[in-house]
């Protein structure tokens, strides 16, 4: 035995044995409550931080400001060279979103509409747009000291093929996950039935876990589309993360955590209030016109004859003293450079110098003369720039009246923010044409709507209480010097091998697409169509042709324009001017694709997969520019139900192809399509897809 032990007792050698024993059973508590104090620490240290994040982007995101390297870095996307600072936000604002004369498809995709340069509103979508991921960025900025994963998915934001921005490098159930939900009170784009109408935008998902900012207009409802909203709308900010743990507690990677702001956006793009409660959108009394406490005599000098102080006694300042002033008529007024053609927009800028009183646009009567060339034009909204619309209809009168009586007239109390023009400010009044040039300055001057005036009531709202006048406005006196014209005549002859007609594709709701395009110089004019859905006889289920649209980004849209509506069953189902249900001749400006959608009722499906119908069906289908040309698509091959040609054809007799020389029923399905049959007539595949001949059954086409 070593002597060391030998004088060390037993007791003592069996203690320290116990020692060890209960500290290694204490220790893994003791590290567990360690570990969980420093976990537990960080989490509220994160959760902190990620309060700022979402307060970070929340006061960003009002401002409606926007930054291109954000854009840059959400695009992934590397500008030329040598550009000054506008110049690169330029670039990058076209790259992200373009806005050109043509189809804007990703603009059209996102908003519900095609992008107008001249537009101040189309303007302000598109830098919506890039608020998107400077939002985010600013988030991330403001989440410093976390050990956030590079990139984000922004949700709703494509690029031309329609793909999402996404520069995450992890999943969202990976530790270091970082994601920005935004979502916002933005009022419709689009103009809406009362009975369809929204009420807005967007709706957010009740679990915000879903981080779901649902759309409810425009071609692609239900989809996911995040949005910070535009001047006034209130804008709601999520900020999530993964937060990873580090201790080796072994119970999970990462703890998800939440922050959440709701803002009101400042006023950054026209001079609007926010929504504020109704008892606070009250006239007030300028704090001015209210009697200084200095007028009140000094109680030190009045002698104390009661034991009430003499300030109990004397009147406190009262803010009916003195009632807001009414606006001054005489404070309004139009200046001959307010008034601007932009696109197919009737500008008008109305200046207000009353110090402290709006007033409320209560009627509008725009003078425009008719064109030559767009007989059909019509108006078809009205807004102020920067607000929703207030009129929205279709008046192809001259002058064209809208007035709270008029159908499509919307007020929006208490605020009556859409026809408020604010005091000490200027606001711009515009009417939108429709069915006209896309630039009204190629075919107009601003002097051609002399005539034109706006009435504003004075009192709130602009209702009438039978005391107060209102005020009226005139244009100011413009000259009108001999306005631009594209052509020398009132008719002009196109050249019928300008315009190639199309078969787009089957629709849900039973719609077929058509596109007709206009490469030709000249303006031209659909006066007639004639469409043929079962061209070869076969056993179909039965439709009903409803109405045909124009324009628009699908047969439903309030932008198209129904050219004709009507009941047809029986094909083919012709239409033409001065026909009993034709309502309004489109116009179809030189270098540009009309789109042409027809409504057919038996399914709400499409007519390819639900009801069995083909392309080959709707051959012989055509339309009449002009009154002079006529054409229509290429036929295509018959259904693999169809019986074989060679049941019928001597091949040693027929050169042309067994595809385009279809069973008898091809010769005689209308008498309006020339018979391809004879010798003497150029093979198809070489005929231009139209001839100069009106079509014989059509004699009212010719007028």
């Amino acid at each position: 035995m070593n002597p060391a032990e030998e004088r060390i007792p037993t007791k003592q050698r069996s203690r320290r044995g116990q020692t060890l024993a209960e500290f290694a059973l204490t220790l893994p508590i003791l590290l567990m409550l360690m570990f969980g104090v420093i976990e537990f620490a960080r989490i509220f240290q994160a959760w902190i931080t990620l309060q700022n994040s979402a307060r970070n982007a929340a006061r960003y995101a009002i401002t409606g400001k926007w930054d291109e390297d954000s854009v840059m870095d959400a695009m992934e996307y590397t500008p030329p060279g040598g550009l000054t600072d506008e110049e690169l936000r330029d670039n990058v604002l076209n790259e992200l979103v373009p806005c050109t004369t043509g189809i804007d498809a990703i603009f059209q995709r996102h908003w519900g509409f095609d992008c107008e340069p001249g537009s101040d509103d189309d303007q302000g979508l598109r830098i919506d747009l890039a608020r998107l991921p400077s939002i985010v960025e600013r988030a991330r900025i403001g989440a410093a000291g976390l050990a956030l994963k590079k990139g984000d998915l922004y949700v709703g934001l494509r690029d031309d093929t329609e793909n999402e921005y996404n520069t995450q490098t992890v999943g969202e159930n990976d530790p270091g996950w970082f994601h920005v939900w935004i979502c916002s009170s933005r009022p419709p784009l689009l103009d809406h039935p009362a009975e369809t109408n929204p009420g807005a935008r967007y709706k957010p998902s009740e679990d915000r876990n879903d981080r779901m900012c649902e759309l409810l207009e425009g071609p692609y409802t239900t989809e996911n589309q995040y949005d910070a909203g535009g001047p006034g709308d209130a804008v709601e900010v999520i900020v999530f993360f993964n937060h990873p743990l580090i201790t080796p507690l072994g119970l999970v990677d990462y703890v998800q955590l939440q922050a959440r702001r709701v803002m009101i956006n400042e006023s950054f793009r026209s001079t609007r209030v926010v929504n504020l409660p109704p008892q606070l959108l009250l006239p007030t009394l300028p704090p001015t016109n209210t009697l200084p406490p200095s007028n009140t005599p000094n109680p030190s000098t009045t002698p104390t004859v009661t034991p009430t102080p003499t300030k109990t006694h004397t009147p406190r300042p009262s803010e009916t003293i003195t009632p807001t002033p009414l606006p001054d008529c005489n404070l309004l007024w139009i200046g001959v450079d307010d008034v601007r053609l932009v696109d197919n927009y009737l500008q008008i800028r109305v200046h207000n110098d009353n110090l402290y009183s709006p007033v409320f646009l209560t009627e509008a009567s725009v003078n425009w003369e008719k064109h030559v060339l767009f007989q059909d034009m019509y108006a078809s909204q009205a807004k102020i720039v920067g607000r929703s619309n207030f009129w929205s209809g279709q008046s192809r009168f001259s002058p064209t009246v809208i007035n709270r009586t008029s159908a499509g007239w919307i007020d929006d109390p208490p605020s009556y923010i859409l026809r408020r023009f604010d005091a000490n400010s200027t606001t711009t009044f515009q009417m939108r044409f429709s069915n006209g040039p896309t630039a009204l300055r190629d075919y107009y001057t601003t002097g051609q709507f002399g005539g034109t005036y706006l009435i504003f009531g004075r009192t709130w709202g602009g209702y009438p209480d039978g005391v107060t006048s209102p005020c009226q406005l005139f244009l100011p006196n413009i000259p009108t010097p001999t306005p631009p014209s594209q052509t020398p005549t009132n008719t002009p002859t196109p050249n019928c091998t300008n315009y190639e007609v199309e078969f787009v594709s089957f629709e849900t709701n039973a719609v077929v697409h058509f596109q007709l395009r206009n490469t030709d110089v000249a303006v031209a004019q659909l006066t007639a169509f004639s469409i043929n859905w079962n061209t070869y006889g076969r056993t179909l289920p039965p439709i009903t042709l409803d109405f045909v649209s124009v324009g628009g980004t699908n047969a439903f849209d309030p932008a198209a324009i129904i050219m004709w509506d009507g009941n047809d069953n029986t094909p083919p189902a012709a239409g033409q001017v001065g026909g009993a249900n034709w309502q309004i001749t489109p116009i179809i400006q030189p270098n540009r694709t009309l789109d042409i959608w027809f409504d057919f009722d038996g399914t709400s499906g499409r007519l390819d997969s639900e009801m069995g119908y083909g392309v080959s069906d709707f051959n012989d289908t055509w339309f009449e520019i002009d009154f002079i040309c006529n054409g229509e698509t290429d036929n295509a091959p018959t259904p693999v139900n169809t019986p074989l040609p060679t049941n019928t054809l001597t091949p040693s007799i027929t050169p042309t192809p067994s595809k385009t020389n279809t069973p008898g029923p091809t010769h005689t399905s209308t008498p309006i399509t020339p018979s391809p049959i004879p010798s003497n007539t150029p093979i198809p595949s070489n005929t231009p897809l139209y001839t100069n001949t009106p079509r014989p059954t059509l004699p009212g086409g010719a007028e």
